[in-house]
């Protein structure tokens, strides 16, 4: 059970961190500020839902401030080496194939290094409870941020 939810608590935060990246990738400034103001309001959702005192609360937000500069700058990299996978595919240049996948299988097998790491983190700081109530909230936000997607007008 504590694997699953283990398990689960890793999926939902690469999830939402590669939502989140690729959104942010594709607004203007106006919209950044709008998504600023929205992380930061889910963020104080989160430590109102977990009730932690001020000493967790700076606790928590530290290692998620510092983990999400991290997952930003690993899915800038990643995208590059997708971006270098492209090239070499269209350019039919096997080398340049191999080494990009290369890149790809070694930025993925970081970054769920990455992941893991937050969550021992994470599991350091909350008490059980708490990282019960902080899966089922991460779980929760990502399911309403996919419906969102699912209702936004199509852009033209």
């Amino acid at each position: 059970m504590k694997k699953l939810v283990g398990v689960v608590a890793v999926l939902c935060l690469l999830m939402f961190a590669v939502t989140v990246n690729a959104e942010t990738q594709t607004q203007d400034a106006g919209k950044k500020d709008h998504y600023k103001a929205m992380k930061k309001e889910r963020r104080e959702k989160l430590l109102k839902a977990l009730a932690l005192d001020k000493d967790t609360s700076a606790k928590l937000t530290a290692v998620m401030d510092s983990y999400s500069k991290k997952r930003h700058e690993a899915m800038k990299s990643m995208k590059e080496d997708i971006k270098a996978l492209r090239e070499a595919v269209n350019g039919r240049k096997a080398d340049a194939i191999k080494e990009a996948l290369g890149k790809i299988e070694e930025s993925h097998s970081a970054f769920k290094t990455m992941m893991e790491s937050e969550k021992t983190e994470i599991k350091g700081i909350l008490s059980d409870e708490q990282r019960a109530k902080f899966v089922l909230f991460m779980v929760d936000a990502h399911k309403h941020h996919r419906n969102a997607e699912k209702h936004e007008k199509p852009k033209e």
